[in-house]
């Protein structure tokens, strides 16, 4: 299984990147993974097995939930797509194409922290998947 991050825009401050840094050496422990940056997302001309878009409007999952997520994508091999938009949000007409769309919180914050939030769950998944003692 390969999962790539999709994020629209860049990042400027050297303290998130840092941290985004962190985090993807710690999840590539257990997955092959990569974060591309783009203008837009029709920048991007590739396919992926399963597309999840992160928005407001998803499916709320705790943690163990989205660890299950992620567990049956791995048991399919699926190769898995998590975008992330900019300040503007995600189009409507890609809100419809994915396959799932999910929210990390009911509440709104700066898509580049949406970023190193998102890869920190992305890692507490994985240690609740491998019986790792992270999450509590």
């Amino acid at each position: 299984m390969k999962i790539t991050i999709l994020c629209i825009g860049k990042l400027r401050e050297d303290w998130l990147k840092k941290g985004i840094g962190e985090y993807l050496k710690r999840i590539e422990r257990f997955v092959n993974i990569e974060l591309k940056e783009a203008e837009s997302f029709t920048d991007i001309g590739e396919k992926y097995d399963y597309t999840i878009l992160l928005d407001e409007h998803g499916k709320e999952l705790t943690s163990h939930e989205f660890s299950n997520l992620l567990k049956k994508l791995q048991m399919t091999k699926r190769n898995a797509c998590f975008m992330i938009g900019g300040w503007e949000g995600m189009d409507d007409v890609l809100k419809r194409k994915a396959d799932y769309l999910l929210s990390l919180s009911k509440m709104t914050f700066p898509y580049q922290l949406v970023r190193i939030i998102f890869l920190e769950q992305l890692y507490r998944a994985f240690t609740i998947i491998k019986g790792i003692n992270y999450h509590k």
